[in-house]
């Protein structure tokens, strides 16, 4: 019979090779994470749901469905997803043209977002109330909230956000006729959307400038940033940005005298929109193309593209 001692001898040589080979011991059970509830489950789809009918374009179905994940939040009194609700409403409001809605959503998210103390959620909501103000005229106020996301985003070494905001304090030195100054902010703007890849912004950063070289009567330079962005945008696949971009081409080419190059980017233009179900859009690229073909006294050009134009204006169940 073997003793308690030599039992104890053995045990230990056996700790003492495990420790020596690095043996693996059994760690306690992982508790599983937490399952979101019905309702939890049920807001998120919501608001995915609101995602996926802004990117369709489809505003009404959109704030329908973001106003119930607000409900849902409030409902829950689950605050931080409320902001997030609150500020999906505030952006389909204010791309619906009702800035009213969105100043109040956004500015309720802010509180919240004090409230919480949470800098993330802060960040985003002041940025969409200084959007939101700034698209509503009220450029003292929208100033004053840029500045405020400027300051958070840098202590959060946020380049993006800080990018979009510069961007957009210099949209309002541009309006107030500050166009050195507001090239500066797109400039700096441009370094950051650089530096992190996000193409699409930059090609805005090049859209903006463009038009500083516009105001300024510099065609050229204004041509070279409208060329860039419409690179850009291509390699992001940024389709509204594609369609804008050949608009703006076309128009600086007419203003430079060549009426053949501004027809060809306002045709391009129209194409771009029409395909996109744009019809507000491609009617403005055919309007300036139609005026081009005049000017090059194109008349099979300009009957061709009035009638493409007339028929934009038959509504579709009468086509």
């Amino acid at each position: 019979m073997r003793s308690r001692r030599e039992g104890c001898h053995a045990g230990m040589s056996v700790l003492a090779l495990c420790a020596l080979l690095g043996c693996a011991t059994a760690q306690p059970p992982v508790p599983p994470e937490p399952q979101p509830g019905p309702w939890a489950a049920q807001l998120e789809s919501l608001r995915r749901q609101g995602d996926h009918w802004l990117t369709r374009g489809d505003r009404a179905r959109a704030a329908e469905a973001y106003e119930a994940a607000r409900r849902v939040a409030e409902s829950l009194d689950d605050r931080r997803t409320l902001v997030g609700t609150l500020n999906d409403i505030g952006r389909v409001a204010l791309a619906r043209g009702d800035s009213t809605l969105a100043i109040t959503s956004h500015g309720r998210a802010v509180t919240l977002a004090r409230e919480l103390g949470a800098p993330d959620l802060l960040l985003e909501s002041v940025t969409a109330l200084g959007t939101a103000t700034h698209q509503a005229g009220q450029t003292e106020e929208a100033e004053q909230f840029y500045q405020e996301a400027l300051e958070l985003a840098q202590q959060k070494a946020d380049q993006g956000a800080e990018a979009t905001l510069r961007n957009n304090l210099g949209l309002l030195r541009q309006a107030k006729g500050d166009l050195e100054q507001a090239a500066q902010q797109f400039r700096h703007a441009m370094a950051l959307n650089q530096a992190t890849g996000n193409l699409a912004s930059e090609a805005s950063n090049h859209v903006n400038l463009g038009m500083v070289a516009e105001a300024r009567q510099a065609y050229d330079a204004a041509e070279q940033e409208f060329e860039r962005a419409l690179e850009l945008d291509k390699a992001a696949e940024h389709r509204t940005g594609i369609a804008a971009d050949l608009l703006r081409l076309g128009r600086v080419a007419d203003r430079r005298g060549f009426p053949d190059r501004g027809l060809a980017f306002f045709e391009r233009a129209y194409h771009s929109y029409l395909a996109q179900g744009d019809r507000v859009g491609a009617g403005a690229a055919l309007t300036q193309a139609v005026a081009c073909a005049k000017k090059l006294g194109r008349e099979a050009d300009v009957a061709r593209l009035g009638q493409a134009l007339s028929q934009l204006s038959v509504p579709a169940s009468a086509r």
